[in-house]
Protein backbone atom coordinates (compact mmCIF):
# COMPACT_ATOMS: atom_id res chain seq x y z
CA UNK A 1 0.00 0.00 0.00
CA UNK A 2 1.46 3.90 -0.72
CA UNK A 3 1.67 6.12 2.03
CA UNK A 4 -0.65 9.01 2.01
CA UNK A 5 1.65 12.48 0.78
CA UNK A 6 2.74 14.54 3.32
CA UNK A 7 0.88 18.18 3.65
CA UNK A 8 2.87 21.17 3.06
CA UNK A 9 2.05 24.83 2.48
CA UNK A 10 4.54 26.74 -0.03
CA UNK A 11 5.91 30.18 0.52
CA UNK A 12 6.98 31.93 -2.70
CA UNK A 13 9.35 34.24 -2.76
CA UNK A 14 12.40 35.68 -4.90
CA UNK A 15 15.00 33.00 -3.16
CA UNK A 16 17.24 30.77 -5.71
CA UNK A 17 17.04 27.59 -3.58
CA UNK A 18 14.09 25.37 -2.16
CA UNK A 19 14.07 25.36 1.60
CA UNK A 20 12.11 23.02 3.64
CA UNK A 21 11.08 23.46 7.34
CA UNK A 22 9.03 21.46 10.23
CA UNK A 23 7.01 23.54 13.02
CA UNK A 24 7.06 23.28 16.36
CA UNK A 25 3.38 22.27 15.47
CA UNK A 26 4.40 19.48 13.11
CA UNK A 27 3.53 21.34 10.11
CA UNK A 28 5.65 21.33 6.92
CA UNK A 29 6.80 24.66 4.98
CA UNK A 30 8.19 24.79 1.90
CA UNK A 31 9.58 27.97 1.07
CA UNK A 32 10.55 28.13 -3.12
CA UNK A 33 11.13 30.14 -5.63
CA UNK A 34 8.47 31.51 -8.22
CA UNK A 35 9.82 29.48 -11.08
CA UNK A 36 10.27 25.97 -8.90
CA UNK A 37 6.35 23.80 -10.06
CA UNK A 38 4.17 22.15 -8.07
CA UNK A 39 5.06 19.02 -9.10
CA UNK A 40 9.23 19.51 -8.05
CA UNK A 41 8.38 20.63 -4.53
CA UNK A 42 6.25 17.74 -4.10
CA UNK A 43 9.11 15.13 -4.97
CA UNK A 44 11.56 17.16 -2.87
CA UNK A 45 9.10 16.61 0.15
CA UNK A 46 8.75 12.75 -0.61
CA UNK A 47 12.62 12.52 -0.96
CA UNK A 48 12.62 14.13 2.53
CA UNK A 49 9.57 11.79 4.10
CA UNK A 50 12.22 10.04 6.80
CA UNK A 51 13.56 12.93 7.92
CA UNK A 52 9.78 14.53 8.24
CA UNK A 53 8.74 12.04 10.53
CA UNK A 54 11.82 12.45 12.78
CA UNK A 55 11.38 15.86 12.60
CA UNK A 56 7.56 15.63 13.54
CA UNK A 57 8.35 12.80 16.31
CA UNK A 58 11.07 14.82 17.90
CA UNK A 59 8.63 18.48 18.03
CA UNK A 60 5.75 16.20 19.20
CA UNK A 61 8.35 14.80 22.13
CA UNK A 62 9.60 18.50 22.85
CA UNK A 63 5.41 19.76 22.89
CA UNK A 64 4.54 17.38 25.45
CA UNK A 65 6.92 18.54 28.05
CA UNK A 66 5.53 22.17 27.31
CA UNK A 67 4.39 23.84 30.23
CA UNK A 68 0.49 24.47 31.23
CA UNK A 69 0.17 28.08 33.12
CA UNK A 70 -2.50 28.68 35.74
CA UNK A 71 -1.29 32.41 36.17
CA UNK A 72 -1.32 32.60 39.93
CA UNK A 73 0.78 34.15 42.53
CA UNK A 74 4.02 32.39 42.49
CA UNK A 75 4.03 30.63 39.52
CA UNK A 76 7.13 31.21 36.99
CA UNK A 77 7.82 32.79 34.13
CA UNK A 78 11.28 33.16 32.07
CA UNK A 79 12.48 36.70 30.51
CA UNK A 80 15.60 36.74 29.09
CA UNK A 81 16.52 33.36 30.73
CA UNK A 82 16.47 34.60 33.70
CA UNK A 83 13.14 33.25 36.24
CA UNK A 84 10.67 35.72 37.28
CA UNK A 85 7.87 35.11 39.60
CA UNK A 86 4.34 36.16 38.99
CA UNK A 87 2.46 38.40 41.93
CA UNK A 88 -0.97 39.10 41.52
CA UNK A 89 -1.80 42.54 44.18
CA UNK A 90 -4.71 43.51 45.05
CA UNK A 91 -4.99 47.42 44.40
CA UNK A 92 -1.86 47.53 41.79
CA UNK A 93 -1.92 49.70 38.85
CA UNK A 94 -2.97 48.31 35.37
CA UNK A 95 -0.38 46.35 33.85
CA UNK A 96 2.95 44.47 34.33
CA UNK A 97 5.59 46.24 36.42
CA UNK A 98 9.02 44.29 37.06
CA UNK A 99 10.01 44.57 40.27
CA UNK A 100 13.67 42.65 40.71
CA UNK A 101 12.34 39.11 39.50
CA UNK A 102 8.88 39.40 40.42
CA UNK A 103 6.58 40.45 37.72
CA UNK A 104 3.10 42.65 39.53
CA UNK A 105 0.12 42.16 37.77
CA UNK A 106 -3.61 43.67 39.32
CA UNK A 107 -4.81 40.99 41.06
CA UNK A 108 -8.27 41.77 39.33
CA UNK A 109 -6.67 41.74 35.77
CA UNK A 110 -6.05 37.56 35.96
CA UNK A 111 -8.38 36.58 33.65
CA UNK A 112 -6.59 38.75 31.01
CA UNK A 113 -2.90 38.02 32.42
CA UNK A 114 -1.77 35.89 29.17
CA UNK A 115 -2.75 39.16 26.84
CA UNK A 116 -0.71 41.78 29.23
CA UNK A 117 2.40 39.36 29.34
CA UNK A 118 2.20 38.46 26.18
CA UNK A 119 2.22 42.59 25.66
CA UNK A 120 4.82 43.55 28.18
CA UNK A 121 6.84 40.37 26.64
CA UNK A 122 6.53 42.52 22.85
CA UNK A 123 7.12 45.95 24.86
CA UNK A 124 10.62 44.52 26.60
CA UNK A 125 11.23 43.32 22.97
CA UNK A 126 11.26 46.63 20.95
CA UNK A 127 13.35 47.79 23.57
CA UNK A 128 16.24 45.33 23.10
CA UNK A 129 16.27 43.35 20.07
CA UNK A 130 16.76 46.93 17.44
CA UNK A 131 19.99 47.87 19.21
CA UNK A 132 20.99 43.89 19.06
CA UNK A 133 19.85 44.06 15.32
CA UNK A 134 22.45 47.61 15.20
CA UNK A 135 25.37 46.48 16.76
CA UNK A 136 25.90 42.96 14.92
CA UNK A 137 24.53 44.83 11.44
CA UNK A 138 27.34 46.79 12.07
CA UNK A 139 29.55 44.20 12.44
CA UNK A 140 28.27 42.31 9.67
CA UNK A 141 28.24 44.82 7.31
CA UNK A 142 25.10 44.61 6.63
CA UNK A 143 21.74 47.61 6.42
CA UNK A 144 18.84 45.80 7.47
CA UNK A 145 15.31 47.66 6.79
CA UNK A 146 12.60 47.98 9.80
CA UNK A 147 12.59 45.48 12.95
CA UNK A 148 9.26 44.41 14.44
CA UNK A 149 8.85 42.01 17.41
CA UNK A 150 5.20 40.26 17.23
CA UNK A 151 3.08 37.14 17.33
CA UNK A 152 4.88 34.89 14.58
CA UNK A 153 3.57 31.33 15.60
CA UNK A 154 5.75 28.75 15.98
CA UNK A 155 8.54 30.69 13.89
CA UNK A 156 11.15 32.48 15.77
CA UNK A 157 12.14 35.09 13.52
CA UNK A 158 12.08 36.02 9.77
CA UNK A 159 13.69 38.38 7.17
CA UNK A 160 11.73 39.87 4.15
CA UNK A 161 13.22 39.92 0.44
CA UNK A 162 14.28 44.11 1.57
CA UNK A 163 15.37 42.62 4.73
CA UNK A 164 12.72 43.97 7.31
CA UNK A 165 13.12 41.27 10.24
CA UNK A 166 10.55 40.19 12.49
CA UNK A 167 11.37 38.68 15.89
CA UNK A 168 8.38 36.59 18.07
CA UNK A 169 7.79 37.88 20.98
CA UNK A 170 8.09 34.42 22.55
CA UNK A 171 11.90 34.73 22.03
CA UNK A 172 12.08 37.19 24.49
CA UNK A 173 12.18 34.06 27.48
CA UNK A 174 15.27 32.93 26.17
CA UNK A 175 19.01 33.82 27.14
CA UNK A 176 20.56 36.88 26.14
CA UNK A 177 23.05 35.59 23.87
CA UNK A 178 20.27 32.83 22.51
CA UNK A 179 18.71 36.24 21.66
CA UNK A 180 21.79 37.29 19.72
CA UNK A 181 22.42 34.03 17.99
CA UNK A 182 18.63 34.84 16.25
CA UNK A 183 19.82 38.18 15.58
CA UNK A 184 22.88 36.74 13.79
CA UNK A 185 20.63 34.13 12.09
CA UNK A 186 17.94 36.77 11.01
CA UNK A 187 20.78 39.44 9.75
CA UNK A 188 22.82 36.53 7.47
CA UNK A 189 19.53 36.00 5.59
CA UNK A 190 19.77 39.62 4.20
CA UNK A 191 22.86 37.90 2.50
CA UNK A 192 21.65 34.58 1.61
CA UNK A 193 18.33 33.52 1.66
CA UNK A 194 18.89 30.22 2.34
CA UNK A 195 20.15 27.67 5.26
CA UNK A 196 23.68 26.95 2.77
CA UNK A 197 27.02 26.08 3.72
CA UNK A 198 27.67 30.31 2.62
CA UNK A 199 24.83 31.44 5.05
CA UNK A 200 26.31 29.21 7.82
CA UNK A 201 29.45 30.76 7.23
CA UNK A 202 28.29 34.18 7.66
CA UNK A 203 26.35 33.43 11.22
CA UNK A 204 29.64 31.81 11.99
CA UNK A 205 31.90 34.58 11.47
CA UNK A 206 29.84 36.79 13.88
CA UNK A 207 29.19 34.39 16.56
CA UNK A 208 31.50 31.42 16.31
CA UNK A 209 29.24 29.52 19.07
CA UNK A 210 26.14 29.54 17.15
CA UNK A 211 25.79 25.63 16.97
CA UNK A 212 25.84 25.37 21.07
CA UNK A 213 22.83 28.06 21.33
CA UNK A 214 20.93 27.06 18.02
CA UNK A 215 21.15 23.85 19.94
CA UNK A 216 19.43 25.32 23.58
CA UNK A 217 16.67 26.63 21.18
CA UNK A 218 16.08 23.26 19.98
CA UNK A 219 16.06 21.90 23.44
CA UNK A 220 13.99 24.21 25.32
CA UNK A 221 12.03 26.12 22.50
CA UNK A 222 9.06 24.31 23.25
CA UNK A 223 9.28 25.50 26.78
CA UNK A 224 9.07 29.00 25.96
CA UNK A 225 5.64 29.83 25.90
CA UNK A 226 2.97 31.74 28.64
Amino acid sequence: MSELPIPFIVGRSNRKTVGLYVERDGSVLVRAPESVPLERIKAIVEAKRKWIYKAQARWAVLNHQQPRHEFVSGETVYLLGQPHRLDFRTGASRGVHQEGDVLVLRADDRPRAEELLKGYFRAEGLARIPALVQQHAQSMGLSPGFVRVQDLGHRWGSCSAKGNLNFNWKAMAAPIEVLRYLVVHELAHIRHKNHSSQFWRVVEAEMPDWARHAGWLTAHGAEMVL
